[in-house]
Parts: structure tokens; C-alpha cells; sequence
């Protein structure tokens, strides 16, 4: 692994860390169920996708991964993490079908090989072993690099790789995927009532865009499972009376705050702190809270912008479930394996911190205009597309999360001799300012 410089952290909660290079070749022939067909396959998506995002376009995607251990309780047919080894192999495809996208952000990854749940009886049970879905994304890297024609770089905390005993860790794990370099990356704790057992977290990497140094931000707020809604400052009894939960991080927060609007002050807070420069930044993440909420609010009251609704797209329709991101279970198989969408709200989002005031390059989110490629709005939101039919095993399974993701498109068009290209790309398209926070 390749070390990264600090970032001068200004107290424990916040570490630097190391984030590794996908050089290394891995035997993958055994993880997917498709077998050498997968990078057949993916190599024909990538040259059907790649020629529709310029090279001096900055294009993300977001996905909560799900990591499946509701899935590998012990009730009859549930598969083990809701056919993990199966969503990843699909999430590889719509990767490549989505570009080849700069940026990937991923949450929920699980690398314990071991975790206590309960069971929907209330027992507490101890599940596993589980597969850690960082290892697999990683030995998925070659494929994605042969289809591609470049080698992601991951950016993940080491403190909550696999055979690290950090407490509370590698249970609920944000990964960045970068195709450019990682000029420094950083994770940062959030409050949370269950600590020291468990806690959310932002990561933090300074990529080396060729616009400039690009500032993305990974997250995924707190659930009801960890009292997302209970008074910032809780105490909660169930903890042994040897440990004693953490006050409410004051002057971030106050009692009047529930933990989930607590944490997304403090990832407000923390991106406001790390942000430098005239470009834009990127928080992309589930944040467990719908449009219009107190959380939403905590970061478009900012003047950034929800890419989803920056360009045009509608809201979430619970009936017919277009335009949502969850809903769909994550108990079983049943809505993974079925083409229906399932979803019936938005929580999971793309901000953009526009490019500051007197930036010399304005920024253009991208509408869908009917091409391939990535552009604002959803990602992974179909179906299998990748084969004839999908469904329950042996069939291919039809969605790689009971999340569907999020993916924008960014024009900013940088000196002239860093272009490829003389116009800023077809399509409807919104400039962004961060004076004016509006076309």
C-alpha cells in the first residue's frame, strides 16, 4: 500500500490513512458467476460508453453497496449477504456502462468476518463468516481496468481493513474508487450514542483531477438501528456499565439536534474545514434522510446543490418508485431477485459545493440528453440489463443493492491546452456558481 500525507488532523477522531493502488493482478475467475464472459462483456460496454464523456469532464457515481448480513441470518432463503458475489459482479458492469466514471463511491462495505445482529425475534446472534466486500471489489479492480483501459486507485481506512482489531469498525465502511491519483485522504468519526461499539464516519480524498485538486467526501448517516432519531447526547442502557456513551459534540451540536442531524452538521462542518481552492467538491453518500429534510437542508441551506434536482429531474414517485433510491428489502432476496423496482423514497444524494466566487472556469452539471455515459441522476436504477432475464438462482440476480444509486456529470472546462474538445459537451446543461447558488 502507498502512503498519503497528512492533512494536520485537529483531534482523534480523524485519521489519515494509507489508500492502495490496483497494480497488483488477482485470480478472479473464480468470484463471478458469469466467469471470462464478465470482462467480455464489460470490455463491449466500455466502447460503447467511453466516447461520450469528454476527457475534461468530471463524472461520478454513488452506490450503498449493501452489505447483506441481514441476509445471512439464519432464516431458510435468505443466501449469504442476499448473493454478494453476484451484486458485485453487477456493479462492475454498471460501472463500465456507466463510462468508466472518475470517481465511485460505495458505503455499506462489510470486512468483519464476524457480527453480532439480531434476529427478528430479538435474539442476538453472532453471523458469518462473512465475505469482506472491499477484498472483492478489489480482486474485481483487473476487470475493471481491462475494460476501462485505466486502473482505479481505492481509497479506504486502514484501521477497518480485515484482521484489524479496531472497535466498532468494519461493520459500515464508505471505499472511494479514483481513476487519477490520491494526493491525500483522511476518515473523520461521527457522534454517534453507540461508540465505542459502532460508529458512522466520513472519508475524505484529495484527488489529483487534471481541472485541479478536487475535494471528494464520502458518508452514510445514521439508520433507526443506531438511534438516528433519539436526542443528541442519549445515553444508551444497553451499554455495559463499564462504557459510558459520548456527550453531544458541542458547539457542532446541541440537545435539540437528533444524532442523524448532529452528524450531518458535523459533515458539513468538516467539509467546510477541508475544502480548498476554486473548484468544486463532492459529497456523495446515503444519508438515511429524505429531500427537504433538516439534514437535506444542512447542506443545500449551504447553497450546494443536489445534483438530482439541479438538473431537472423529478422527485421520488412512491407509487411507480422512478426517481427513488430505497425501499426495496434487505432481509431477503426476494426484491433483489425480482425486476420490480421496489423503491419508495430518496435518501441517498450527490451534493455539489460549487467552484467559489471569482473561480476562472464555471462548472456545468449534465442533464441526461439521451446519449451513453454518465450524466446527473440515477445510477444501477434498472434492472439487470446485462442479461436476457434475471431473477431468482440460477438466473442473474437484478439489482446489485436494495439501494439504486446516484451518478452527475461535471463540465468544467479548464485552460484551453488541458482540453480535448472546444465545447462543453451536447445535452441540457445547468452552470453553477457559488455566488449566486443558481443559474
Amino acid at each position: 500500500m502507498k502512503g498519503c500525507g497528512p492533512l494536520e488532523p485537529e483531534d482523534s477522531g480523524r485519521r489519515d490513512m494509507d489508500h492502495a493502488s490496483s497494480d497488483e493482478e488477482h485470480d478472479v475467475r473464480n468470484i463471478w458467476t458469469y466467469g471470462h464472459r464478465v470482462g467480455a462483456l464489460l470490455g463491449l460496454l466500455v466502447v460503447l460508453a467511453m466516447p461520450a464523456a469528454p476527457l475534461w469532464a468530471l463524472d461520478i457515481v454513488n452506490l450503498n453497496l449493501l452489505n447483506g448480513i441481514s441476509c445471512t441470518l439464519p432464516d431458510p432463503g435468505d443466501g449469504h449477504q442476499c448473493r454478494v458475489r453476484d451484486r458485485i459482479a453487477l456493479l462492475l458492469q454498471h460501472i463500465v456502462a456507466a463510462g468508466c466514471p472518475d470517481l465511485v463511491t460505495l458505503e455499506e462495505n462489510v470486512t468483519q468476518a464476524f457480527v453480532p445482529q439480531r434476529t427478528a425475534a430479538g435474539t442476538l446472534v453472532i453471523v458469518g463468516p462473512l465475505d469482506d466486500t472491499v477484498a472483492r471489489i478489489e480482486e474485481g479492480l483487473p476487470i475493471l481496468a481491462a475494460a476501462c483501459g485505466f486502473a482505479y486507485e481505492v481509497v479506504f481506512d486502514p484501521a477497518a481493513r480485515r484482521g484489524t482489531p479496531t472497535l466498532g469498525r468494519g461493520i459500515d465502511e464508505e471505499i472511494i474508487l479514483t481513476r487519477y491519483p490520491v494526493l491525500a485522504s483522511e476518515v473523520m468519526l461521527l457522534y454517534s450514542p453507540l461508540a465505542p461499539f459502532f460508529f458512522r464516519h466520513v472519508l475524505y480524498a484529495r484527488i489529483a483531477h487534471p481541472l485541479g485538486p478536487l475535494d471528494v467526501f464520502t458518508t452514510h448517516l445514521a439508520a433507526h438501528s443506531d438511534l438516528a432519531t433519539v436526542a443528541c447526547g442519549f445515553k444508551d442502557p444497553r451499554l455495559p456499565a463499564s462504557f459510558t456513551a459520548p456527550d453531544c459534540p458541542t458547539p457542532t451540536c446541541g440537545a435539540h439536534d437528533t444524532v442523524r442531524e448532529c452528524q450531518a452538521k458535523q459533515v458539513a462542518a468538516f467539509v467546510e474545514a477541508r475544502h480548498q481552492g476554486p473548484e468544486p467538491a463532492i459529497i456523495a453518500g446515503d444519508f438515511n434522510a429524505e429531500p427537504d429534510s433538516k439534514e437535506y437542508r444542512e447542506f443545500t441551506g449551504r447553497d450546494w446543490l443536489d445534483s438530482h434536482r439541479a438538473t431537472g429531474h423529478r422527485e421520488c414517485e412512491v407509487r411507480t418508485g422512478e426517481n427513488c433510491t430505497a425501499g426495496r428489502s434487505d432481509k431477503h432476496l426476494r426484491d433483489l431477485e425480482s425486476p420490480t423496482l421496489h423503491q419508495h423514497k430518496r435518501i441517498d444524494f450527490i451534493f455539489v459545493v460549487p467552484p467559489r466566487a471569482g473561480a476562472p472556469y464555471p462548472c456545468v452539471l449534465q442533464a441526461p440528453d439521451g446519449a451513453e455515459g454518465t450524466h446527473s441522476g440515477l445510477f444501477a436504477a434498472r434492472p439487470n440489463p446485462f442479461a436476457p432475464t434475471c431473477g431468482a438462482a440460477p438466473l442473474p440476480i437484478c439489482w446489485p443493492s436494495d439501494h439504486s444509486g446516484n451518478a452527475a456529470t461535471l463540465h468544467c472546462p479548464g485552460p484551453r491546452h488541458n482540453l480535448h474538445d472546444d465545447s462543453t459537451g451536447a445535452g441540457p446543461e445547468r452552470v453553477i456558481d457559488r455566488a449566486s447558488g443558481s443559474p
